[in-house]
């Protein structure tokens, strides 16, 4: 047995690859061999003086592990450090120290890890994050070490939803080609909010090649909670049956498991329902459904007319639709939007803050504000940003009166999606004294090209125990997640789709065309023939939209 020596020690990085002491041999694949000493290795590793002392081995097999993982193994063992430790060698590194039992280095390559994990959040590149996911995974399955995934499941959590569900569509991306771990991770990371899962499941089985469950899809489907995902999402359970009524060569036992999954949902549903548990006791309220006032943007073309910006402004005051700060300033918005040549200065403000102090509107939350959409090279619209900040009184900052939607829609497909098929938006509640409260949106399909059949509602389910304002009113808007930052879009004078005089080509929302800066004044009219791919064009397919409410 070699004597006791404390490591990691510096016995001299000279000595690597020295001829006279190599009398140790690594035997990779394809023939390479690497050569070291025994003794500083055994001094390093029990596991290696067992074999090389009692066992008289002279050479070890390592073509599991790659040469240049060996090399940093051999230096880490002569110099005690670990300097040639990167990304590209981390696994083969960290396994071998396992393997060897070098503990001195299994703990600097969790400090190594614990680096990286430190790193990552909501602003890190897929290939960053995938790094730290797949080794915990490797580590957890390899090694029978749970400790890595634990910490980067928790890590991945915290990360902000849009930037946690982005991974998940781009980790699971190929799902046939995917492995039961990494579902599991997902599952993990996204905890209650399965309907990303549903919604990603629906979009595989939906692709043309796709006829019956693979292994993969039928593995993700049965370990889904179905029944949170129809209290969460219920459209986006409604689809997924959908998708699986359309699957041309379910199998038996598929067939079975989707009866069970429907079957447990409406149980669950009915209880719900009634506001009872399967015990009997009451579980929830919900208040009334309250309609959100939407408009075509053709409604709108009336404030485009007069040549004063104080017209419209007037106007938009006396109108009785308008009953709140956030729907004023989202009509002077649209207006400087499409009127470049209005100029806003600070009169300008004044003026609407003597509107608000009449009719006594609260102030507007500053994110709101912030996050405004400015289109390309429209000051008029940056001047009024600025100086509605500037002035007291119009402005908060309260983050606790404002939430944000926990499911989304992806890319340019959104605009079809919003008013063809119906839809429900779960809000993720901040404020800890409305805990146990939860705001639906539910967005009701357009019928017969008609747009007055197309309705938006919200309403609010509580548990009996928690006390909410029973006049809660909420302004609602559309928001867009680029990858780094948000930008507000939005809806009280574009809620409803619009159509040319044709009825053929319909849109919905506001969104600036950068080479067709008329287009939306031509919409408003009734004479521009605006078709889904021309929208597309300018809707990039790699951002990601959600709802937000704040308190009026």
């Amino acid at each position: 047995m070699a004597p006791k020596v404390c490591v990691p020690a510096d016995f001299g990085r000279h000595h690597i690859g020295a001829p006279s002491h190599g009398n140790l041999t690594f035997n990779l694949g394809e023939g390479v061999k690497i050569r070291a000493n025994s003794i500083i290795l055994s001094l390093n590793s029990p596991v290696i003086d067992e074999l090389t002392t009692n066992l008289h081995q002279t050479s070890l097999e390592a073509d599991d592990f790659s040469s240049e993982a060996v090399d940093c193994f051999i230096e880490a063992a002569y110099t005690g450090e670990v300097e040639a430790l990167n990304r590209e060698n981390f696994r083969d590194v960290n396994k071998m120290s396992a393997v060897f039992k070098v503990s001195w280095l299994s703990v600097r390559c969790k400090e190594c890890f614990e680096s990286h994990l430190s790193e990552i959040n909501n602003g890190s590149s897929y290939s960053d994050v995938a790094f730290v996911v797949e080794e915990s995974i490797y580590v957890m399955t390899a090694l029978k070490n749970k400790e890595f995934y634990n910490l980067v499941v928790k890590k991945v959590s915290s990360f902000d939803y849009l930037a946690r569900d982005a991974f998940i569509f781009d980790y699971l991306s190929e799902l046939p080609k995917s492995n039961f771990r990494q579902i599991d991770f997902c599952l993990a990371i996204a905890n209650i909010d399965v309907q990303i899962l549903v919604e990603l499941l629906s979009e595989h089985l939906e692709q043309e090649d796709c006829v019956c469950f693979d292994e993969m899809s039928r593995y993700l489907f049965k370990n889904l909670d179905m029944c949170l995902c129809y209290e969460n999402a219920p459209g986006t359970h409604k689809k997924l049956l959908e998708v699986l009524g359309n699957l041309e060569n379910i199998e038996k036992d598929d067939y079975i498991l989707v009866l069970e999954k429907l079957e447990k949902t409406t149980v669950q549903n009915k209880s719900v329902q009634l506001g009872v548990t399967t015990s009997g006791t009451s579980t929830s309220t919900q208040c009334d459904m309250c309609d959100l006032k939407t408009f075509t943007l053709a409604s709108f073309s009336q404030y485009l007319v007069p040549a004063s910006l104080d017209d419209v402004i007037d106007m938009l005051a006396a109108t009785e639709i308008v009953d709140n700060l956030y729907q004023f300033i989202d009509g002077i918005w649209l207006r400087l939007c499409q009127c470049r040549k209005d100029t806003v200065n600070i009169s300008v403000i004044q003026k609407i803050v003597g509107i608000k102090r009449v009719k006594g509107w609260k102030p507007i939350n500053y994110d709101y504000l912030d996050r405004l959409l400015v289109p390309q090279n429209a000051l008029n619209c940056s001047d009024f940003k600025y100086h509605l900040k500037s002035i007291g009184g119009l402005v908060i900052k309260n983050t606790a009166i404002s939430w944000g939607s926990t499911n989304q829609l992806y890319g340019g497909d959104f605009v079809e999606d919003i008013y063809k098929s119906d839809k429900d938006f779960l809000f993720k509640i901040n404020n800890p004294t409305l805990s146990g409260v939860r705001f639906v949106l539910s967005i009701t399909s357009m019928k017969n090209e008609n747009p007055d059949t197309f309705s938006i509602k919200w309403t609010v389910f509580s548990k009996t125990n928690v006390n909410y304002p029973s006049n809660l009113k909420l302004h609602f808007a559309l928001e867009r997640w680029n990858g780094s930052s948000w930008t507000l879009f939005p809806i009280s004078w574009s809620g409803k789709p619009t159509c040319d005089q044709t009825k053929r080509h319909w849109a919905w929302g506001y969104f600036y065309s950068k080479s067709y800066p008329d287009r939306l004044i031509k919409l408003m009219k009734g004479k521009e023939k605006l078709s889904f791919s021309e929208s597309k064009a300018y809707i990039c397919h790699e951002y990601r939209y959600r709802f937000v409410a704040f308190v009026v």
